[in-house]
């Protein structure tokens, strides 16, 4: 075991905050993270109580959201195999969520436009409308937490968010790999 010399002067990096393997121990890296586990552990549970007052399952929320990013400018339709990969289901509960979904009025399927073999999946204004009054309640009260915010504290803020999603899935994909 190595010890410290006591007679050695502290080194300038000394007086430096320790990263453990855990990761950053610094009192506000605590904070952040706690919070982030508070504002996920809310979210999931908001997402569970609207999800059962409409009566949808929590997959198939997800596939709703996947489902609406679609109609970005832009951004690619959205497939079954798409809704696959990114909710990392099989084809079979893709096709059973798709059901459900379309049972409830909440997307349509149309041919694709350059592959015969596939359909694209659009969300229709029912899930439009049912999506605003699920998440107006959450909506309204986050509202004033954005608004007392500058741009600047908004723009940090989210480009903090982005870098913790893409670390989250960098970590998930680590455990995939290990499958």
């Amino acid at each position: 075991m190595h010890h410290a010399n006591p007679q050695r002067p502290p080194a300038e990096n000394d007086a430096q905050p320790r990263r453990h393997a855990h990761g950053d121990r610094r009192p506000e890296a605590i904070r952040a993270v706690r919070a982030m586990a508070a504002f996920a552990n809310e979210s999931e549970m908001y997402l569970a109580a609207t999800g059962r007052d409409e009566s949808i399952h929590r997959t198939d929320l997800n596939g709703l959201r996947v489902v609406m990013s679609g109609a970005a400018p832009g951004a690619e339709p959205v497939t079954p195999r798409r809704l696959s990969e990114a909710l990392q289901l099989s084809a079979p509960a893709t096709s059973a969520m798709l059901d459900r979904l379309e049972r409830l009025g909440h997307i349509e399927r149309h041919p694709h436009p350059s592959d015969r073999r596939s359909v694209v999946v659009t969300a229709t204004d029912h899930a439009h409308t049912v999506g605003a009054a699920m998440f107006g309640r959450v909506g309204s009260r986050m509202a004033p937490v954005l608004a007392g915010r500058t741009a600047e504290e908004l723009a940090l803020i989210s480009q903090f968010l982005e870098e913790a999603a893409a670390a989250t899935h960098s970590a998930r994909a680590d455990i995939d790999d290990h499958r």
